[in-house]
């Protein structure tokens, strides 16, 4: 009953997302769909600009109004949170909360303490980094375990509460990089786009390191600096990149055909971005196309289930990048 109008809300605030979760397995379509729009909910309040303090408060709010199943006091919480969003597709999710809530409820008592327990790590994880530069790579890894790692872990535990895991220990090892690489490669290619919204994910000891600061960035004479600290930043994703695939070539095949989809989209994007001088640019969008985009998910559909097929599309990409990212598959 509410998974048209769930879909409807997918769409609104992640295309990329509508494109995977209707793919998933129906046992586990509609938790999947609705703990994302959960994590959009608390991520809008993180963007919101709003002091620390009031941010832990209503996070503390948002977590005791879905423990407590009280739809009132949620309805409180929304009008107060609505004027202080500052994205209009997240306003939109907000105004319409109510489907999420209530689907939320209806699940069963295991989904809905699987899902919690992993928001409350992602939202703890949010107000650490609310106060804290990322200073370099290991806090940089600890930042996308909060905020992207937590959903590789809660996409394997609610996978086999639902269905089983045959390679569960397997899977959950190398849950916390299927999130990691896709969080770094959008902290990659949104590095100015994240500028301009007063944000560095990068971090600073790369910088520190080609002795410049992060605005030189964007200065033309720091151009051999600035594509070092890129490299190095695309490189960060090798160990990620081969990790996610294990993960991948271990689940279940109904449910590899979703959540290959972000992987076959993130890597020829980290492709892209290796070297390329549009990512310190304001004006510039660093994306694969849309052709390629629907090319992917039609050779996913088609051949997803050879683990032949996933190794073969990354050592095919490898020779278009022979200095670039290493994604020799041995």
């Amino acid at each position: 009953m509410f998974e048209n109008k769930i879909n409807q809300l997918l769409n609104i605030v992640s295309r990329s997302f509508a494109l995977c979760i209707p793919r998933l397995p129906k046992q586990v379509r509609n938790e999947i769909g609705n703990f994302y729009l959960l994590c959009r909910y608390a991520d809008s309040i993180e963007d919101s600009g709003i002091f620390i303090e009031e941010k832990k408060k209503y996070f503390d709010r948002y977590l005791k109004c879905l423990e407590t199943e009280n739809f009132l006091q949620m309805e409180e919480l929304n009008k107060e949170i609505v004027p202080k969003i500052r994205y209009k597709n997240d306003k939109q999710l907000a105004k319409d909360f109510k489907t999420v809530f209530k689907q939320f409820v209806a699940f069963d008592h295991k989904s809905k303490q699987i899902a919690l327990k992993w928001l409350k790590e992602m939202t703890k994880g949010m107000l650490k980094y609310s106060k804290k530069e990322i200073e370099n790579f290991l806090e940089l890894d600890n930042y996308c375990y909060y905020v992207a790692g937590t959903v590789g872990f809660y996409v394997t535990q609610i996978a086999d509460h639902k269905f089983g895991l045959n390679k569960y220990d397997l899977l959950i090892a190398k849950a916390k990089d299927f999130g990691l690489l896709l969080q770094k490669v959008n902290i990659i290619k949104d590095f100015s786009k994240d500028y301009e919204a007063g944000k560095t994910f990068w971090p600073k000891s790369l910088f520190k390191k080609h002795n410049i600061k992060v605005q030189d960035a964007f200065t033309d004479k720091n151009a051999e600096k600035r594509k070092q600290i890129l490299e190095e930043m695309v490189k960060s994703t090798e160990p990620h990149i081969k990790s996610t695939l294990e993960y991948l070539k271990n689940l279940p095949i109904e449910l590899r055909y979703a959540c290959a989809i972000p992987f076959y989209m993130a890597v020829p994007t980290l492709v892209k971005c290796y070297g390329n001088e549009e990512i310190f640019d304001t004006s510039k969008n660093v994306k694969i196309s849309r052709v390629q985009t629907y090319e992917i998910i039609s050779n996913i559909e088609k051949k997803a289930s050879s683990d032949k097929f996933l190794e073969e599309f990354l050592n095919k990409l490898n020779e278009k990048n022979p200095q670039g990212l290493n994604l020799q598959i041995n």
